[in-house]
């Protein structure tokens, strides 16, 4: 009977000790996750905010809906249940954020449509998004928007209340009447990338006309000219809007003023679309479409008192900015097909464009002209 009994203590106390150690383990693991404090205080989002960002995101049945620091999940609920998303995702570092998450789902009864995932948000795989919601700080939105533009589709709306995303303009602003204040939202449409050099060419009674634009791109803003006949022009009226693109040539043609109006849908390195001519003898509406100029980025740009490497990583590229003996990775870093863009804050603050074409780099730097040049070393 002792033994006996002293076995049945000794069990217990290793099932005890078991439970002891799936506790700490547990601990461990929530803490693993959590590896530091939340980037922001949890604000919850009036409701009536809610709706107004889901509203200007024209959120519908298609939509995989994500919220970065989703706080009790109410974004993405209201999502699939309100505006029948399809899915929602919310991400939230902070372990009471997911549960009270998960609760209110289940209250809802939307838990088969939505998912809460403790994770730091600068790690969660969003590529899958078309919508992602945002209540952050402005500097988180700053350092959460280079991976908005690598890992996002071109037209992925994003909406984020009451902080903006720095000199990337947002695409439309509201403001919004809460129970205590009033509230900022902000819209963007993710653009894609069409800096470079674009080449298509029209048939005519008189044969083949070619034409080459030339675009330069600062998040959703484009500039370019036009070349045809030998003769340059400014484009006008230039829109990006995700994967859409259009704008307007007005030349004169053989004594008459002619506009060209062209839009169309980019898919990588070619654009399929309509051109509108209005005036001149070739008037008339028909297809449109044109391929950029392949473009090789990576490398070494140097220049008279630095140099930028530029190389693919994991997928990614990635930028270091050299200055003597000095290398500096630059975090905000974005691609848009030829083009490149970046700022650097620390130190010295610099903001940096440019279009590659061939081994040549150009753009501005502060404001001023800047030229690099390729090169092997």
């Amino acid at each position: 009977m002792r033994s006996r009994c002293w076995l049945s203590g000794a069990m217990a106390v290793v099932v005890v000790g078991l439970g002891i150690a799936m506790a700490v383990g547990l601990f461990v693991g929530l803490a693993a996750v959590q590896q530091r404090p939340p980037d922001v205080p949890y604000v919850p989002t009036p409701y009536e905010v809610v709706r107004e960002m889901l509203k200007v995101a024209r959120v519908g049945p298609k939509d995989i809906v994500y919220d970065l620091g989703c706080g009790d999940g109410r974004i993405v609920i209201t999502a699939v249940k309100e505006f029948k998303a399809q899915r929602g995702v919310g991400v939230d570092i902070d372990p009471q954020r997911i549960r009270e998450s998960n609760e209110n789902a289940q209250k809802a009864g939307a838990t088969d449509r939505v998912k809460f995932l403790q994770q730091d948000l600068f790690q969660t795989d969003i590529s899958e998004a078309t919508v992602i919601t945002l209540y952050l700080l402005p500097s988180v939105n700053l350092r959460l928007r280079p991976k908005l533009f690598r890992e996002c589709r071109p037209g992925t709306r994003i909406v984020s209340h009451d902080f903006d995303m720095g000199e990337w303009e947002a695409d439309r602003t509201l403001r919004v009447r809460g129970p205590y204040r009033e509230h900022t939202v902000y819209y963007w449409v993710l653009p894609a990338g069409v800096a470079g050099t674009w080449r298509w060419s029209v048939s005519t009674p008189k044969g083949e006309r070619r034409y080459t634009l030339r675009l330069r791109q600062r998040f959703q803003k484009i500039s370019g000219t036009v070349v045809t006949d030998g003769a340059e022009t400014s484009i006008s009226e230039a829109q990006l809007n995700g994967d859409q693109i259009r704008f307007t040539v007005v030349r004169e043609i053989q004594g008459q003023k002619v506009t060209m109006r062209f839009s169309g849908r980019v898919n990588g390195d070619t654009v399929r679309g309509s051109a509108d001519i209005q005036g001149g003898p070739f008037a008339g509406k028909r297809d449109w479409v044109a391929k950029r100029d392949p473009v090789n980025l990576s490398g070494t740009w140097r220049w008279q008192g630095g140099a930028l490497r530029i190389e693919r990583r994991n997928g990614q590229w990635v930028a270091t900015l050299l200055q003597g003996n000095r290398s500096q990775p630059i975090s905000d870093f974005y691609v848009w097909g030829a083009g490149i863009y970046f700022r650097l804050s620390e130190g010295t603050e610099i903001t940096a464009e440019g279009v590659v074409e061939g081994d040549r780099l150009t753009g501005t730097w502060n404001g001023k002209p800047w030229t690099a040049t390729r090169t092997k070393g």
